[in-house]
């Protein structure tokens, strides 16, 4: 492809990117992640503080709206690119470079970004500069590199828990070349370090006062969910098939030939490129570990995100020409076509509340309750995505299922004085696909009346598209008489 085609690749997915971001309604983790930022911490339950600090910032420029959110999202991801581009600059160049750079440029990995905010948004940023940093450090020498290297490793800490794949690539990368080993054990390697600790500080100071609850939940508990290890071929089948779409086919079946002649190299003893090695220090671990924890549990489509970056590097030699690339650029055109009209229109249903539809329309008739139950508090117990949308909308507090001793996540951390609310009347808003109504089987009355004197179903919120079909429904009680749960401690999930 020629310079002027490849702009124009990039200029129409940007253009596609900007659509996508405007149509995208509010999604669950997007209001999670600014209930975040309206309670600034050094760290927060589920996830480090990063995303929280993005969003603040973005929302004092840009303002309080979805679209605000999103735009925050794509000006960061673009960021991102640009970034990536000049880490390429370092190890490729000429058409080679090109390839890689398009690789990334035009996967749908790169629009989930733009389109839903997350912490993997600044992760995926802060991992492209340190594998720019940490390449200077390693290749030129510099002190200054080595300092800086360290400290956005840590930021990457600071964005989502996967940043440790990148100390742990570091120290792979030097173990494993002849060239680079003795750095494993200089000044240089100790501030880099150092100066990578002092950057995670303030999570792990957060998780000392809070008893590692962060770390065990997102370790221990994770960990001990997997069902004994049980091969399940289907998680492993749903887990592929989504990489596939996320990086596009041939693009992530290529990255296991390159990792396979690399191992093969290895083991063989030949020669291996640092150059290489460094890219696959850091992209094949990360794929490979969790490809074979998809065997026996479900691994969510954003967790190998960062790895696809240098991965490029691996991959790319083996597109000798541009016609594997060409069809990958078909195919994610494709894609953004039909993710523009399931936006816009919601063709596929979505049987779940993890969906961008509906919840400002449940905001204004929550409203509208709220005029008609004066004094009355509102709370939902769906985990967060409720409570969290509800809050984004609403001028008051929205509370979560710590008020009835369910999972709350962040929450539970922030709404601790829960006596303060005893005898004060509620309003519980609850979707039908809320998984604790069903499993309390119609039995929602009596549960509630374990924390409330007095519970009245009133009618149900009917969310209707434009051809007046109905979408979604929630569940609305009044409930008066609110009596805490006898444990001061709220834990954020059981």
């Amino acid at each position: 492809m020629k310079k002027k085609e490849i702009f124009g690749v990039i200029l129409v997915f940007t253009a596609l990117r900007i659509l996508l971001a405007s149509m995208m309604g509010l999604m669950p983790q997007d209001a999670y992640y600014f209930y975040y930022s309206d309670h600034i911490a050094l760290s927060y339950f589920d996830h480090p503080p990063m995303i929280a600090y993005m969003l603040r910032f973005f929302s004092i420029i840009l303002g309080h709206s979805a679209l605000s959110l999103h735009l925050a999202d794509f000006l960061i991801t673009s960021l991102t690119l640009y970034v990536f581009y000049l880490f390429l600059k370092e190890i490729l160049e000429g058409e080679t470079l090109r390839k890689a750079f398009i690789l990334i440029a035009t996967t749908p990995l790169m629009t989930v970004l733009c389109i839903n905010s997350t912490p993997d948004v600044p992760l995926l940023l802060f991992w492209a500069i340190s594998l720019l940093l940490m390449y200077r450090a390693v290749m030129h020498h510099r002190i200054i590199d080595w300092i800086l290297a360290g400290i956005v490793v840590g930021l990457t800490f600071d964005s989502k828990y996967t940043g440790l794949f990148l100390p742990a690539g570091m120290v792979l990368f030097l173990l494993l070349s002849p060239t680079h080993r003795r750095k494993l054990i200089s000044w240089q390697f100790l501030l880099f370090v150092v100066f990578c600790c002092l950057a995670v500080s303030p999570v792990a100071i957060w998780n000392i006062n809070n008893h590692f609850i962060s770390f065990k939940y997102q370790s221990t508990q994770r960990a001990s969910s997997i069902d004994s290890f049980h091969f399940q071929p289907i998680l492993f089948l749903g887990s592929f098939g989504s990489q596939l779409f996320l990086v596009l086919p041939v693009f992530y079946l290529v990255i296991f030939k390159a990792g396979y002649y690399l191992l093969k190299k290895y083991f063989t003893r030949s020669p291996i490129d640092d150059k290489q090695l460094f890219a696959a220090s850091f992209s094949l671990p990360v794929i490979f570990f969790f490809t074979a924890v998809s065997l026996f549990y479900w691994v969510k489509i954003n967790w190998m995100m960062p790895a696809f970056l240098s991965a490029a590097i691996i991959a790319v030699v083996y597109f000798k020409t541009w016609k594997s690339i060409r069809w990958q650029i078909w195919i994610s055109l494709f894609i953004h076509l039909l993710a523009i009209i399931e936006i816009g229109y919601m063709v596929v249903p979505i049987n779940s509340d993890d969906t961008w539809w509906g919840w400002k329309q449940l905001a204004g008739k929550v409203k509208t309750l709220q005029h008609s139950h004066p004094n009355y508090f509102v709370f939902s117990d769906d985990s967060y995505k409720t409570a969290a949308e509800l809050n984004f909308y609403l001028p008051t507090h929205v509370y979560a299922g710590n008020l009835i001793a369910q999972d709350a996540y962040q929450f539970a951390l922030n709404d601790t004085a829960l006596n303060a609310l005893s005898s004060h009347n509620g309003l519980y808003i609850t979707s039908s696909f809320n998984q604790h109504n069903k499993s309390l089987k119609g039995n929602v009355e009596p549960y509630l009346l374990k924390y409330f004197k007095k519970v009245q179903p009133l009618d149900s919120i009917l969310l209707k598209d434009h051809n007046g079909n109905i979408r979604r429904r929630f569940a609305v009680y009044a409930c008066q008489g609110y009596m805490p749960p006898a444990k001061d401690h709220q834990i954020p999930v059981k």
